[in-house]
């Protein structure tokens, strides 16, 4: 199918605006193979056909759709490892500590994809703490409808249970549903809240506001897709959503700059986590 280079840099733009991902003219290959399916799918000719629609009508049901392509949600169980030995070794014991057995730990998993990192994070507590269920709650974000919704179900493939998980964590914490899916158990289940965010629309704190002030946030591999005045924008988003002294997981790499907000960087086993300092 072709696709003509004015509607590739309009649709570009509009996922710029929408979303906030940034393509630049090296990864504008990505639309035609994100787009490809969609547009045969629809019965058209063309991604030009496609990219038509969504010009005129972008708030609509194409729109949508063709955003939620060019999202990523690779993702696995316990990804990276590394924040939650922190969490286990070092936040939630003094968390748990400093807030009481009756006081709440408020966690945001800002770009959740389909679930895995938030209820790796929830099973993360209940090995910590006693009576995790009631004393932590998970909030839940990502910007594709179709993987908030994935999550939401907690029914996942033999093939990504395999990935991250130890064999006696998946039996203690998963049902098996038959030979190819697991089903994740409902007190699991309860410590989290999946909802739709785009975390650089301008509604995003109001939205979020009665989850927390949250005293961790996950926000990883998601910053690289934005460009620097955005990332800063998200940054005091997410500054405005916690408590001050909390703390932020960001991918490797990603450095943590706001317009207001300031943040410290502090090395746990040599690895960085960082610290909000101020929000203003």
């Amino acid at each position: 199918m072709t696709v003509s280079s004015d509607r590739l840099k309009y649709f570009a733009a509009f996922v710029r605006r929408e979303i906030g991902q940034a393509i630049d003219d090296s990864k504008l290959y990505l639309i035609r193979t994100r787009l490809l399916p969609m547009a045969r799918a629809q019965g058209l000719a063309s991604l030009d056909e496609l990219i038509d629609m969504i010009r005129r009508d972008e708030k609509g049901e194409v729109a949508r759709m063709a955003l939620d392509k060019m999202t990523t949600n690779e993702t696995l169980f316990f990804r990276d490892a590394y924040p939650f030995k922190v969490l286990e070794k070092e936040l939630f014991p003094s968390l748990g500590r400093e807030k009481g057995f009756s006081g709440r730990i408020r966690i945001w998993s800002a770009a959740a994809s389909t679930g895995q990192e938030a209820y790796s994070i929830a099973m993360t507590a209940k090995q910590c703490l006693p009576a995790a269920e009631s004393r932590v709650k998970i909030t839940a974000t990502d910007i594709s409808a179709a993987a908030i919704a994935y999550a939401k179900q907690g029914l996942y493939k033999q093939m990504e249970v395999q990935r991250g998980l130890p064999v006696q964590t998946l039996v203690t914490h998963f049902e098996q549903q038959d030979s190819h899916h697991w089903q994740v158990k409902a007190n699991l289940k309860s410590m989290v809240r999946f909802q739709q965010e785009n975390l650089i629309s301008p509604r995003l704190v109001s939205a979020l506001q009665q989850d927390g002030p949250f005293d961790i946030v996950f926000c990883r591999n998601v910053l690289i897709y934005f460009d620097v005045e955005q990332r800063k924008q998200v940054i005091d988003s997410i500054a405005q959503l916690m408590e001050v002294g909390g703390w932020l997981f960001t991918g490797a790499g990603e450095m943590v700059t706001g317009n207001r907000s300031s943040w410290s960087v502090q090395r746990i086993e040599n690895r960085p986590v960082w610290r909000l300092v101020s929000k203003h």
